[in-house]
């Protein structure tokens, strides 16, 4: 039961962040909606989705890096993100391989495709490992999306996570988003194949030194 609810909250967290950050088709393509480019993105935003904790903290540094984001609002997200104590209760752990935080996701894209959801293409190169990989989300998955899966009150926490990392991150490519992550020495100082561990404790300090108060 639990390796079942575990599938299916992958593959959930899965096409939302391909539909919610796919580069969409134009108009008149009548079968699909858009495309998502490359896995390693969808592997840093998921690590995003799954770690709340790294979320406030990059919140926090992109407010340092760039001050046209709103203080306030960055403020009142993570003061909810910590009120509604999303790292103990909605943390979906990773562990680190040898190009950071990474689980596999065949399964989930293949289940994805078998379900007539998205298409997926990839080149190869002459090691036989792919590269490149491309995921197209179709037209019918998306109305599928917005007719049904939006309208379930307990999925509606992915889609609008999902766009708050948009609002601020969407930018970045998934390797920038890997290089920022590895600036944090609970996730580039671990053993191969541990689990990444949480930054709540720099979040807090690093709230009351930008906000001059404690992250309650």
């Amino acid at each position: 039961m639990v390796d079942q609810l575990r599938k299916f909250r992958d593959r959930l967290r899965i096409i939302i962040i391909l539909y919610t950050f796919c580069e969409r088709s134009p108009g008149d393509n009548l079968k699909i909606y858009g495309v998502f480019r490359t896995e390693i993105r969808i592997q840093a935003l998921d690590f995003l989705l799954r770690y709340p904790d790294f979320l406030s903290a990059e919140l926090m540094n992109l407010l340092e890096e760039n001050s046209s984001f709103d203080r306030n609002e960055v403020k009142i997200t993570i003061e909810n993100i910590y009120q509604n104590r999303e790292p103990e209760i909605r943390v979906e752990e990773m562990e680190k391989f040898f190009h950071g935080a990474y689980e596999s996701i065949d399964e989930v894209i293949a289940y994805l495709v078998s379900v007539g959801f998205i298409q997926h293409d990839s080149k190869k190169r002459t090691d036989g490992k792919t590269y490149d990989k491309n995921y197209f989300i179709t037209k019918s998955c998306a109305d599928k999306i917005d007719s049904n899966l939006k309208k379930i009150p307990s999925v509606k926490w992915y889609f609008d996570r999902c766009e708050l990392i948009k609002k601020y991150f969407n930018q970045f490519s998934g390797t920038d988003l890997k290089t920022r992550q590895y600036r944090y020495s609970e996730y580039s100082n671990i053993s191969y194949k541990t689990h990444i561990q949480n930054v709540n404790d720099r979040v807090r300090q690093k709230f009351a030194k930008i906000f001059n108060e404690q992250l309650k």
